[in-house]
């Protein structure tokens, strides 16, 4: 199979919700009754990243993968953060205990 990336149109740093929302766009543009060729590609490209861990593991051992895995680690801790909703009691627990 060819890079789930290029299958769905997206850049290697997409978050699941880029993921998502590229996956509905093209199911929509290529239904399985009029396109069943393309849609199983795009529901392969889309079941390979929607799990995190798996897509998190792809980007880190695919051959010409990025020598700083750690930085890619990083990246994809800090856009769920950015994507967590945290309830205020939590983030001023946070800020009393530093």
């Amino acid at each position: 199979m060819n890079d789930p990336y290029v299958q769905l149109g997206l850049p290697p740093s997409a978050d699941e919700t880029e993921i998502r929302t590229r996956y509905l766009e093209l199911v929509r543009q290529f239904p399985p009754d009029r396109a069943p060729e393309r849609f199983a590609e795009i529901r392969a490209a889309y079941d390979a990243l929607r799990d995190p861990v798996s897509r998190l593991e792809a980007r880190l051992f695919e051959p010409g993968a990025r020598t700083d895995s750690l930085e890619m680690i990083g990246e994809e801790l800090r856009g769920r953060l950015r994507a967590a909703r945290f309830p205020i009691s939590v983030l001023t627990s946070w800020a009393d205990s530093a």
